[in-house]
Formats: structure tokens, C-alpha cells, sequence
């Protein structure tokens, strides 16, 4: 992780609090499906950006991006970047997409779960929140090199902004050319996703809307391409952490909520 650029910047422009600045139970609700800055297919119908969160650090005061996997007694939860978290507690505001007035509603959140800083992974309870966010699922299959994949996250503050590339390897450009142990999973993804600060924890997904990936850091040589946290070890962290603290989340690699 040393090698690679942490998409990790400061709060860049104040974010607008949506159900401070409405009165009570007067909620908006985004019926869009439109994404800003999606150069090839401008309004595309794409379901990945209402689950999809802005998450500023309260005490750093740095933002990312994060989304949604799982809700259970009214609370969502959320997958990011480690580093974006830091240590298990850390909070933060979660801010929706905005809705067609351009408002957006605002959450506590507290990561639960942090791995080590190589593997970069963080869980993340989003509270209050109802059924709000849906649930994306996980692919049941690697990616292959050439697929296409694609994020969207808050690029400098920008939220939400989606770009789009090409799988063109695994863990920094090495393991395509190996053949992996059995049982042994694929710790990285590289992608030719042009990626900025505040795309941290973005999820990188495939053209079914489903995740293979979850974005951590820009490739310090090739800044065209982005390094994500492989699918197969998103779910390593989520059997880790739900295997200990209730009931597992997967079953053989899937999801008993459909991922």
C-alpha cells in the first residue's frame, strides 16, 4: 500500500444538509437515475448511485466515498477504505445523493471494523436510515482482464461523479502472469479508471450493477490507471467480521440478502 496514492482528500466544499434545512416529514425522494459527470453515457439509467454514500471524517475532516451492502434494523452499512477510517469508532457525516432539488439527507456513522492498512478495508453503520439505500449485490465471478468496469464517488468533492474503464490486471501488475494457490484469494484489481481525491472506498462494479471491487488508491506510475481492493477479499473482511459478531453475511460467496 506504501506504492500507491491514497485517494483521500480534505473537505473541499460545504456539503448541503437536507433534512436540516426541511421541515419534519416533508422527504424528498430522488427519482432520477441521473448521474452528473458521466461523459459516455450521459442520464444512463444506473441503480449503483442510490447506494452509493459521500462519507466525511468528522475529526479529519477528510472525505471518501462508501456504500451500501446491507441494511438490518434500520440501519445501513457500508463498505470503504481503511484509510479513510483509521481505527475502529472513527465517525462520520454520510451524505446521500442528492435529490432533484439538489438536497441531500445527512447520517451519523461509525466504522466497526477496520482491517490492516494493506488489506485497507472498512465497515461502516449508517444510522437511522430505514431502507433508504438498497443493497448491492457482489459478482458471484472474478472479473477477467478487458472487462468493463466502472465507479462513482466524490472526486473532489464532487459527488456523485462517475467514471468508467478496463480491467487490465491484478495486484499491481504482477499476478496475471501466476497461477494462484487454491483457496487463495485475489488481493488487488487494476483498472484503467482515471480516479482523483475523494474516491476512496468507491465501489468499482461490473456492467450488471454488481461489485467487483472497491476503490483505494491512483497507480503512483500509470495515473491513468487505479488500484482497488479485489472482490474476493471484500468478501474474506465480511465473513471476518460478521462471522464474529452475528450471523455470517455469506454463504459460499453469497449473500443470504442476495449479494
Amino acid at each position: 500500500m506504501k506504492r500507491l496514492v491514497a485517494l483521500l482528500v480534505g473537505v473541499l466544499v460545504t456539503v448541503s444538509c437536507a433534512h436540516s434545512e426541511q421541515p419534519p416529514g416533508d422527504k424528498n425522494v430522488y427519482t432520477g437515475d441521473t448521474i452528473i459527470n458521466n461523459i459516455h453515457n450521459p442520464g444512463r439509467f444506473d441503480p449503483v448511485f442510490r447506494s452509493v454514500v459521500q462519507l466525511n471524517n468528522i475529526r479529519k475532516k477528510t472525505l471518501g466515498t462508501g456504500f451500501i451492502f446491507k441494511n438490518a434494523d434500520n440501519h445501513s452499512y457500508a463498505l470503504t477504505a481503511q484509510h479513510l477510517c483509521e481505527h475502529r469508532g472513527a465517525t462520520f457525516h454520510a451524505h446521500a445523493v442528492p435529490d432533484e432539488n439538489n438536497k441531500r439527507e445527512e447520517f451519523f456513522a461509525k466504522a466497526i471494523y477496520t482491517s490492516d492498512e494493506e488489506s485497507d478495508v472498512c465497515i461502516v453503520r449508517i444510522y437511522d436510515t430505514g431502507k433508504q439505500f438498497p443493497e448491492l449485490m457482489f459478482s458471484h465471478s472474478a472479473p477477467k482482464i478487458g472487462d468493463q468496469v466502472m465507479t462513482i464517488g466524490a472526486a473532489v468533492g464532487v459527488f456523485p461523479t462517475k467514471t468508467e474503464g478496463y480491467v487490465i490486471g491484478y495486484d499491481l501488475l504482477g499476478e496475471e502472469l501466476e497461477v494462484r494457490a487454491e483457496d487463495t484469494s485475489a488481493k488487488m484489481l487494476l483498472a484503467s479508471i482515471p480516479v482523483t481525491g475523494g474516491n476512496s472506498g468507491g465501489p468499482v462494479y461490473n456492467s450488471e450493477f454488481k461489485i467487483v471491487g472497491m476503490l483505494i488508491a491512483r497507480h503512483p506510475r500509470y495515473h491513468h490507471s487505479s488500484a482497488s481492493v479485489h472482490v474476493e477479499t471484500l468478501r474474506v473482511h465480511l465473513e471476518r467480521y460478521f462471522g464474529r459478531a452475528g450471523p455470517p453475511l455469506l454463504d459460499n460467496g453469497v449473500s443470504k440478502a442476495g449479494m
